[in-house]
């Protein structure tokens, strides 16, 4: 991101970023699924070049999203892009002069640019909500409800919560889960074993990794359930594995693994390690 970009690109960008790690798709995936190519993604999502407000909305819906707040961004973006937002309004017309007999009628103000902007924040503003809230029959043109990242709108728990992601489903978020182990992998990668309490689940979480790990989370009796670092934007940030339901009892037998070019590395969270 170079630094001279608006703050309003900043902040698409980084929208643009959280959507395509919520698709799970790479920067191929998306060229494939997409009219735009592989290229012209990691430009968009790097900030480097303003998307067409059309990759905006496949986006959204490649992440089950719904559209009004990333395209409200996207319209932000785009007036500060182009310096429409930095253009100031034009002076009102003076009036004609007149007789002193009339009485003065008050001026209107035209509208410039920034009015566009100001209904744009505004439709942001209530926008919000809405997709948080999702569902059906709601007006948004949705056909089922949109996940929640607050439990109390749209949650789950425990076997519910298998397979799901603990971020979409607001098990990442309030109360904030416990951190049942970590371990550093090469100085650098980090991989916590979480318990969401509101849930009843866990879930394995890499920091740090580098592309092509695969990050697992194994509860006994159930299926182990993993996640991939697909490339940079992955390797960058966060990334978690989807939940698995697991009750108090059976959370001192939860490994997580890492594999890393061929290697495989385990640790549970009584502090065992093992491959």
């Amino acid at each position: 991101m170079t630094p001279d970009r608006p703050v309003e690109c900043v902040r698409l960008a980084a929208a643009l970023r959280d959507l395509r790690a919520a698709t799970g798709l790479s920067l191929a995936g998306l060229a494939t699924k997409t009219p735009y190519s592989k290229s012209s993604w990691e430009r968009y999502l790097n900030g480097k070049t303003l998307p067409p407000r059309a990759a905006v909305v496949e986006l959204c819906e490649l992440a089950g999203e719904h559209p009004a707040r990333p395209v409200a961004l996207w319209e932000l973006a785009d007036a500060a892009w182009s310096g429409r937002a930095a253009a100031p309004p034009p002076e009102p017309a003076a009036p004609p002069d007149a007789p002193d007999d009339p009485p003065a009628r008050p001026r209107r103000l035209r509208r410039g640019p920034l009015a566009g902007v100001a209904g744009v924040l505004a439709a942001a503003a209530i926008a919000v909500p809405v997709a948080v809230g999702g569902g059906s029959g709601d007006g948004t043109g949705r056909s089922g409800p949109t996940p929640s990242p607050t439990p109390s709108v749209q949650g789950c728990h425990g076997s519910t919560c298998t397979g799901k992601d603990p971020e979409r489903y607001g098990c990442g978020a309030e109360p904030p889960p416990l951190t049942l182990s970590r371990h550093v992998f090469g100085g650098r990668t980090a991989i916590k074993i979480r318990y969401g309490t509101v849930c009843g689940a866990v879930w394995a979480r890499i920091d740090l990794g580098e592309v092509g790990d695969r990050v697992e989370i194994v509860v006994p009796h159930r299926p182990p359930l993993h996640s991939e670092v697909h490339d940079e934007y992955d390797a960058q940030g966060s990334l978690s594995t989807p939940m698995v339901a697991a009750e108090r009892r059976d959370l001192t037998g939860v490994t997580a693994c890492l594999v890393r070019d061929g290697s495989r590395q385990c640790f549970g969270t009584d502090g065992t390690e093992g491959r």
